[in-house]
C-alpha cells in the first residue's frame, strides 16, 4: 500500500510539471499544428483513463 501511495504522488508531480512545462511553451515559443494535435491526442487518452476510473 505505501508503494502505490508513493506512485500516486509521483504520477500527481508528473501532470504538474506537464502542465508548467505547457505554460513555459506556449509562452516562449509557437507550436505547430503536428505539435498541438500530438499533445492533444495524449491529453484525451489520459482523459479517458481517468474517466473510466
Amino acid at each position: 500500500m505505501f508503494q502505490e501511495k508513493i506512485y500516486r504522488t509521483e504520477l500527481v508531480n508528473k501532470m504538474g510539471h506537464v502542465f508548467e512545462r505547457f505554460r513555459f511553451v506556449v509562452r516562449t515559443k509557437s507550436l505547430n499544428q503536428k505539435e498541438i494535435e500530438t499533445i492533444d491526442y495524449h491529453l484525451s487518452e489520459i482523459m479517458k483513463v481517468l474517466n473510466k476510473c
